[in-house]
């Protein structure tokens, strides 16, 4: 939300010479705000800044829960400067309660004096930053519905022009011709964001916006400090937005003189809140057609459900024993999601590259320390001959996804500080150092674009852990996000909030899904050549999960509305489905996996309904369910269900030509046939 005091506040000392356009601009409120603001300046100060900070309160407080010289942290939400202190956007600003009363029958008021002191000040340390809270308003109610759609478009960062024009140089990657779009284009492609609440452009000194029988005193309390009040318990919400200025404390104020032709006073520095609503526009709540609902045979199918007759289950064509390999299963622990403990990759048609963790003690090297360190086994199979012909230890430094299969023979992995590409024979083709610990991997269905996030700490040890214990979890970091092509030669780079959604990159851009009303989302494609073009619009009451896989399809999985579970779509590049699906709340893990013609579907199933990121045991598995799809229309070619699955994510996976699908079954690989595949039908 950028407010008009924060951004293009005029030269006020021109204004003042310049009635006329005073007169103008009087009655917006980011003039008022610097005038009256201006108005109390330092004794013998030249020229100090007009252009206040706007920051959000990083943890709720309530008078009675806090007490005096507790520490109040609030985050930068908009780029500040001054000639002493440069703050970036998500900066922590430190301040302190200095002085707090709670409601009794006594004290018919409840205050809170807040003061601002120090900054993070062009890096990550805190500097003495004195700050005086000018106003404050409610949350904004929109931050967690269009946090992810603030950020830069990773093709808006590649800088193509129609037909592969590129503005990054030659060298890119990219067939060169074209230029920018024209206008009839940029027309075509145009479409209808959804409305959103409007907060004031501009807010009064003292003035407090949204948050009901709240008062502000700006400067007239102990120190200099700021003095909310209210009739009732005073307590400000996490995510309450503070209007600061330089501190009013710091020297002996007077009065700035007005020229002749301007009001005699300012406004009053103390002002009850107003309504946020009186902005905001009501928002049609009729349902909006999910396009991706319509599965019409013979282009698409809908999956059957588990427990639904399954044609075309085949016998086990083989299996492979790998407790010898030093695999083995882990305890029954409580976990929240599905692990990257092991994966399964074909290395071409006719080899199995199969990673796993031994659970050894990892020595820890002080460059590299970390306490998620881990080895990673990787054993390449010859199927063939069924016999081990390489195998070899990786060094991963966290517990995240540490290997991403590539097209050609290759997979992607995370081994120490570095990312490298390995092909036949587990060779090493390219390998690319990393510039920080690495927040994501995402690949383009056919391995020519890669996004990589790598996360820049913004605060000090100290501050961090300030922000952990306010927040309750991880402090939001930057992740500078590089987009590369398949020879690992950066296109574009980008930095991104470490709480945004990883990006999901197609053949032809980025995918994204931008909020179009209450539980409406659109599946909209950025192209590199700057086209954007809607896919589709589903209706989900969580922000719909994308992935994409061989070849260029779209895995989404959203929340269903109308009951408690899941529904799960495949589109083609189009947008049109191919397959529909869903799930109830005992179902979970809704993953896929794509080859060339055809595609494969795996559901989890407990043994009770599961709710998203509650706790389970791996014994409260009861099976799960892998289907194998035709691209073509959806027609399931093959099913199989797995009882006591292993909860990992990468465990089931199509040979690169769709006849053969391998899966890790407790402490044996088994490998199936699969009817229709590229082989099968030569």
């Amino acid at each position: 939300m950028n407010l008009g005091i924060v951004k293009g506040l005029p030269n006020l000392w021109k204004v003042w010479h310049d009635a006329e356009v005073m007169s103008k601009r009087f009655l917006r409120i980011p003039v008022l705000l610097g005038t009256a603001l201006c108005c109390l300046v330092h004794a013998g100060s030249t020229e100090p800044n007009r252009v206040p900070i706007q920051a959000e309160l990083v943890k709720a407080i309530e008078a009675g829960r806090v007490q005096v010289g507790d520490s109040v942290l609030a985050k930068v939400l908009i780029e500040w400067k001054d000639s002493a202190c440069n703050l970036r956007k998500g900066a922590i600003l430190k301040g302190r309660v200095v002085s707090e009363s709670v409601h009794s029958k006594t004290s018919r008021t409840s205050d809170l004096a807040l003061l601002f002191e120090s900054g993070e000040c062009g890096g990550r340390d805190l500097k003495p930053l004195p700050l005086t809270i000018a106003a404050v308003m409610a949350p904004n109610p929109n931050s967690s519905l269009y946090a992810d759609q603030e950020h830069q478009s990773l093709s808006d960062a590649v800088g193509l022009g129609v037909g592969g024009g590129s503005t990054a140089g030659s060298g890119a990657g990219f067939v060169g011709g074209g230029g920018l779009r024209s206008v009839t284009a940029a027309a075509g492609t145009a479409y209808v964001e959804p409305t959103r609440y409007k907060p004031p452009k501009a807010v009064l000194p003292g003035q407090v916006v949204g948050i009901g029988g709240v008062k502000l005193s700006v400067g007239s309390g102990p120190e200099g400090s700021s003095v909310l009040s209210s009739g009732h318990n005073l307590r400000l919400e996490s995510g309450s937005q503070f209007v600061l200025v330089p501190s009013l404390k710091a020297a002996p104020m007077v009065a700035a003189n007005l020229p002749p032709n301007l009001p005699a006073s300012a406004p009053s520095s103390t002002t009850s809140s107003t309504d946020p609503t009186a902005s905001q526009t009501t928002v049609s709540e009729e349902p909006a057609i999910d396009e991706t609902e319509i599965c019409a045979p013979p282009q698409c199918s809908t999956a059957l459900a588990a427990g639904e007759a399954e044609p075309g289950t085949a016998q086990a064509a083989a299996t492979i024993s790998i407790k010898e390999l030093g695999y083995s299963l882990r305890g029954n622990r409580e976990m929240d999601s599905f692990d990257y403990d092991a994966a399964l990759a074909y290395l071409g048609p006719k080899k199995l590259l199969f990673t796993f963790n031994p659970h050894l003690l990892v020595p820890r090297p002080g460059a590299e320390a970390s306490p998620q360190m881990r080895t990673i086994r990787a054993v390449l199979i010859d199927l063939q001959t069924m016999k081990v012909i390489q195998t070899t230890d990786w060094r991963v430094l966290d517990s995240r996804q540490y290997l991403w299969p590539i097209e050609n023979e290759r997979v992607l992995v995370h081994v120490g500080s570095e990312l490298r590409m390995y092909g036949p024979g587990l060779k090493v083709e390219q390998k690319v150092s990393l510039s920080g610990p690495l927040a994501f991997v995402r690949i383009s269905p056919s391995g020519k674009y890669f996004a990589v996030g790598t996360v820049q700490e913004r605060h000090s040890r100290g501050v961090h852990e300030q922000l952990a214990e306010a927040e309750g979890r991880e402090p939001e970091e930057d992740v500078e996000v590089k987009v590369l092509n398949a020879e690992f030669r950066t296109l574009a780079s980008v930095t991104r909030s470490s709480r945004d959604a990883p990006p999901v990159l197609s053949d032809e851009g980025e995918i994204r899904i931008p909020t179009t009303g209450k539980n409406r989302w659109r599946i909209v494609e950025n192209s590199w050549d700057g086209q954007r073009r809607v896919l589709a619009q589903v209706n989900s009451t969580c922000k719909p999960e994308a992935t994409t896989l061989q070849p260029n399809l779209l895995f989404l999985v959203g929340c269903d509305r109308q009951a408690d579970g899941k529904w799960y779509r495949m589109l083609r590049a189009d947008g049109k489905p191919v397959l529909k699906g869903w799930s109830p709340s005992a179902e979970l893990e809704q993953t896929a996996s794509g080859a060339s013609d055809s595609f494969a579907v795996r559901v989890a199933k407990a043994g009770k309904p599961v709710e998203t990121e509650s706790l389970f045991l791996p014994t409260d598995l009861l099976s799960e369910n892998i289907g194998v799809y035709r691209v073509e229309d959806g027609k399931r070619t093959f099913a199989v269900s797995v009882p006591s699955p292993v909860p990992t994510l990468q465990t089931f996976v199509l040979s690169p030509t769709g006849d053969q699908l391998a899966i890790l079954k407790g402490d044996q690989i088994t490998f199936y046939s699969v009817p229709g595949g590229t082989e099968a039908r030569k």
